[in-house]
């Protein structure tokens, strides 16, 4: 607190002090009454009022020879803030060899009020004590503020818009837009961070003062197809598939539906569920799902793959030679051209030309057409079509009985056979050479070591070669007694080749309404009944 006016004794008297600068009003008989109160003598009154007139803010004017006057102590005022956190001591110097407050005075003057005393407070003042001046003398501890409570989102909830993906090489690729949110089962999609309470302050009277109450997180927007942690902190998908934004509700749906085309509007799609197409498969473009895959539309020279489900194709593939088609189950189409279908199941159409099919179950050709012409066709079970070739005489290969898998594994087996034995012969020629010159006593001694290598690796390739034989014998016997057949209710034509286990036929003459079977040593015709 400023004093508005005081005494100072110095060496050669007493001094008037005025500050104008403070809010404080005082008039003459103030003044005078302090003076008194010192008992001043031989005062200079004229001085005191040229004192009190002077416009200068700050003034200091002597109104007394005489030094001795009454001794007062040290004092000091206590002034807390309005807001009861801080208080500040302003100390007025003693008189005439006046007494110091002491530390325990000081502490006692903060007690009365009610003020919890801080010492180290205390000693700052002592220390860097300065006169009619404010110092900081009690302090409380302002509450620490909590945080709030939230939502951790795994996903970004914003709206997705096509964007290209820029590959390793700086190159852009247009067909990966990563239009679609996807997610899989178990995966965390949001986690609710608790809120944090905040920790209570004191005030300068010892006072609790509480923070402001931290606000716990928004309810988890639990939708269809997630489930919340046992500890109702995370939810989860509970099943994999398309994450979608609804209602303010986090959904997944493990069907995904596309009402246009699959195009630059889309990108490339990539689907852990279920994929419906409204629309046509464009040229170039690759539909990937784990489930099935139904398009309406045409599919032209695009990939579609179906890991776990089926492929139905509502109005056929145009293929041009550049389609390619992969279902761990069961293919249909309208129509299948210029294009290479693989199926874990069965593929029916009404009618497949100048394609490559391969199937461990049935390719069946029903419909209007019933037609098979061009490419080849390989059935693990069989093949059932109305007509087969074309009068052309177009070059159709047709294999059935014994799973593509297994015909496969017997040309693997075959070529792995031929490798080895290749190998076995360098070695076997080796060894002779060798040999010769051990007999002749001309074999140099760096030499005898790689004989005795030749001859183990020998012995290794000899065990792999009938270890293998043994392996491709037993595919041949399965393929062999495959009970595979060919049925075709109108003609096959000449120019189709037919393989059904270990034997062949390739047709010559028209045959009509036959099937064609292996009696396990050669493929006979039988009428269709």
């Amino acid at each position: 607190m400023e004093i508005a006016f005081d005494l100072n004794v110095k060496e050669d008297g007493v001094y008037l002090y005025i500050n104008r600068t403070t809010d404080k009003t005082f008039t003459r008989a103030d003044v005078m009454t302090l003076i008194d109160s010192y008992a001043v003598r031989e005062l200079d009154e004229h001085a005191v009022d040229e004192a009190l007139r002077s416009s200068v803010p700050v003034v200091e004017v002597k109104i007394s020879s005489d030094i001795n006057i009454m001794q007062v102590n040290e004092s000091a005022f206590i002034e807390p803030n309005p807001d009861r956190m801080e208080a500040h001591i302003t100390f007025a110097p003693p008189v005439n060899n006046g007494n110091i407050l002491t530390r325990t005075e000081i502490e006692d003057m903060l007690k009365g009020v009610g003020i919890v005393p801080d010492q180290a407070l205390i000693n700052a003042a002592l220390r860097d004590k300065k006169y009619n001046r404010k110092i900081l003398i009690a302090k409380g501890t302002e509450p620490q503020k909590g945080k709030d409570g939230f939502l951790q989102f795994h996903f970004d909830r914003s709206n997705i818009k096509p964007k290209p993906k820029i590959m390793e090489d700086g190159t852009v690729n247009f067909k990966q837009l990563g239009m679609f949110r996807l997610t899989n089962k178990g995966d965390v999609l949001v986690t609710v961070i608790p809120e944090k309470p905040g920790i209570a302050g004191v005030d300068i009277y010892g006072n609790e003062k509480l923070p402001d109450k931290s606000r716990p997180a928004a309810p988890i927007p639990r939708g269809k197809g997630t489930v919340l942690s046992t500890d109702g902190l995370h939810l989860i998908a509970e099943t994999s598939g398309q994450l979608l934004l609804q209602g303010g509700k986090i959904n997944i749906s493990p069907h995904l539906e596309i009402t246009a085309n699959v195009d630059n509007s889309t990108g490339n799609v990539d689907f852990n569920g279920q994929v419906t197409i409204r629309g046509n498969v464009v040229s170039g473009f690759t539909v990937r799902a784990v489930g099935n895959i139904e398009v309406f539309g045409v599919c032209e020279g695009s990939k579609l793959v179906s890991t776990e489900g089926n492929i139905i194709l509502g109005s056929g593939v145009q293929g041009a030679g550049k389609a390619e088609i992969y279902a761990a189950q069961d293919v249909t189409a309208k129509f299948i051209e210029g294009s290479k279908v693989t199926a874990g199941g069965n593929i029916s159409s009404d009618s497949i030309m100048k394609s490559d099919v391969k199937c461990d179950g049935s390719v069946t050709l029903t419909g209007k057409n019933g037609l098979l012409v061009g490419g080849t066709c390989v059935a693990g079970d069989r093949l059932v079509a109305q007509t087969i070739g074309s009068p052309m005489g177009t070059l159709t290969e047709i294999e059935v009985g014994g799973s593509p898998k297994e015909m496969l594994k017997q040309k693997e087996l075959i070529a792995e056979f031929n490798k080895i034995m290749a190998e076995y012969d360098k070695c076997d020629k080796a060894v002779t050479t060798l040999t010769l010159l051990k007999q002749k006593n001309q074999l140099p001694n760096d030499k005898k070591a790689i004989l005795v290598k030749m001859i183990n690796m020998k012995m290794v390739y000899r065990d792999k070669i009938a270890k293998v034989q043994e392996e491709i014998d037993m595919v041949t016997r399965s393929l062999a007694v495959s009970a595979g057949t060919v049925t075709v209710g109108k003609i096959i034509r000449p120019g189709v080749r037919i393989t059904i286990g270990n034997a062949q036929i390739t047709i010559r003459d028209e045959l009509s309404n036959c099937r064609l079977r292996n009696n396990g040593e050669k493929i006979i015709i039988v009428p269709n009944l």
